[in-house]
């Protein structure tokens, strides 16, 4: 009997040995109007959704529920199933491809990707502020980044570099040597403090020392906390920008510090975090001394407003906080307004500009009375101004607003079953006019759908996107809510009495300045 058994598991192994080599597919993948073969990410399976591996050694990322594989462009699949799934993505700006392959013995096939929106011919260039491959470190790191950069036709990356206690070897001060005339790579920095916050560092010639690791409390992991100020000052002196991290996951107990005393450039408000959501270091508010009623905690999207309201011109940009291969480079990314031939430096000086829009997915064409992001107008009296704005996507959405000074003051929602994509593409085209009694900002949105169901992204991110403001003001006046002026104030006295409590810092001597930091930062906002 166990003579038998053993023979039938020999024949069993040679069928399935030779079924699994039966049918195979040689693929490339072209740009449909260059010809060129273009880097793509392949997600392959069976008609029963059983998962297929391309050949040979690549990298992976989860996006929209799937595992992909990047690929530069030429792919082969063996499989004991004669009829496979391929789908086929590019960034945000390529029509995805999905299509149901019939194999052969040693197929061989060419799939077409088209481009449904160039934004670079439109005058945009993209890029990730916020990148860091800790998994990838090592030997053809940059080969694959570059690789990665092609794949989701992205433009632009800033990768950070943290703890300095070992140089990053990949940072050089400039664009790193495998950039190309169309991607370019930057290493920067990011210092750290779960408390205080943390920092996105660009434009650096030489790493900002002095913080070794990352500093403060994250849950019962305890060091002392670092003054990110001082980070903030040597950044400065070097040209370089200085960005607040993951603005809507860690707004931090120094950001409302920096902003006021004109040391931030811009914000990222989608990063990690959904940015409609509230932020999950919850440290600046249960260590206020205040209640939740006196000082509630708000939404990053909403905190980023109050200081809109509050008169500062602080920018938005997008990144990913990449650090596995949980969401792919550029799945949230900020759109810059080109002004000359230069990727990367318009990109650059786009964000301090804020003549763009972050986004996830929705490309967004918004206007007011021909201004557009960045755009400032003076004006006396009453004045009516037009708005509109058309967003475009390969993901479905919903929500449609146009808001001015947090107020939506312009709505539409039109539910996907009632707004089909045509050629692939999801659209919805919203106008209205708005009449200007004070000083307003104002900007454009694609939100969250009213009933949350559409958490398709990487970290239950919903489709997002959001203009910087056009600023409107009257008798040249700066914008000034008063209860958003009040709130930031509550903030910062919220700081104060954390530092007062004299919570350990690297040297006492931080902490003394980050309390007469905070205290300047006070005066401001009282003097709004």
């Amino acid at each position: 009997m166990k003579i038998l058994l053993a023979l039938i598991a020999m024949l069993t192994s040679s069928v399935n040995s030779t079924s699994q080599n039966l049918y195979s597919l040689k693929a490339t993948v072209l740009d449909s109007q260059s010809g060129a073969t273009v880097p793509t990410k392949i997600y392959i399976t069976t008609l029963d959704g059983l998962p297929l591996l391309i050949e040979g050694k690549h990298e992976q990322v989860d996006y929209l529920s799937k595992k992909w594989t990047y690929c530069d462009g030429n792919f082969s699949v063996s499989s004991p199933y004669k009829t496979i799934i391929v789908e086929i993505r590019k960034g945000l700006e390529y029509i995805p491809v999905k299509d149901t392959v019939q194999l052969g013995v040693n197929l061989q096939k060419n799939f077409h990707i088209q481009r449904w929106v160039n934004m670079i011919e439109k005058g945009f260039v993209s890029g990730d502020i916020h990148g860091h491959y800790v998994l990838l470190d090592g030997p053809g790191f940059m080969k694959e980044v570059l690789l990665q950069m092609n794949a989701e036709d992205l433009p632009v990356l800033n990768i950070l570099a943290c703890e300095n206690n070992t140089v990053s070897p990949h940072f050089t001060g400039k664009l790193d040597t495998n950039s190309t005339n169309t991607h370019s790579i930057f290493v920067g920095q990011e210092v750290r403090d779960w408390q205080m916050g943390h920092l996105t560092l660009i434009g650096l010639s030489k790493q900002v020392d002095g913080y070794p690791y990352a500093g403060g409390i994250l849950e019962d992991w305890k060091r002392p906390h670092w003054l990110m100020n001082h980070a903030m000052q040597v950044a400065r002196k070097q040209g370089g920008l200085v960005i607040w991290s993951h603005f809507s996951n860690l707004p931090g107990a120094e950001s409302p510090v920096a902003i006021a005393l004109g040391m931030i450039d811009a914000i990222e408000l989608m990063t990690f975090n959904e940015p409609t959501d509230l932020p999950s270091h919850w440290g600046p508010w249960n260590n206020s001394g205040m209640s939740q009623a006196e000082f509630p905690v708000l939404r990053g999207m909403d905190l980023y407003y109050q200081y809109l309201n509050a008169g500062f011109k602080i920018p938005m940009v997008a990144g990913t906080d990449k650090m596995e291969n949980d969401i792919p480079i550029g799945s949230n990314r900020y759109y810059a307004k080109l002004r000359g031939e230069d990727c990367y430096e318009d990109w650059v000086s786009g964000i301090k500009k804020g003549n763009g829009f972050i986004t996830n997915g929705p490309m967004l064409d918004f206007s007011i009375d021909n201004l557009q992001a960045g755009d400032s107008s003076n004006f006396t009296g009453t004045r009516l101004v037009k708005a509109r704005v058309i967003a475009k996507s390969i993901l479905p959405f919903t929500t449609l607003e146009i808001v001015r000074n947090g107020w939506v003051v312009g709505h539409k929602t039109v539910f996907v079953k009632d707004n089909p994509p045509v050629n692939g593409i999801y659209t919805i085209q919203l106008d209205t006019i708005v009449a200007l009694k004070e000083s307003s900002w104002l900007a454009a949105r694609v939100a969250d759908d009213p009933d949350n169901r559409n958490r398709i992204l990487p970290r239950g991110l919903s489709v997002f996107a959001h203009t910087n403001p056009i600023y409107f003001f009257r008798n040249n006046k700066l914008v000034s809510e008063r209860a958003s002026i009040a709130y930031l104030i509550r903030y910062v006295q919220a700081v104060i009495n954390w530092l007062e409590r004299k919570p350990p810092f690297a040297t006492a001597a931080d902490r003394l300045e980050a309390l007469r930091l905070a205290r300047k930062a006070l005066g401001i906002y009282k003097h709004l």
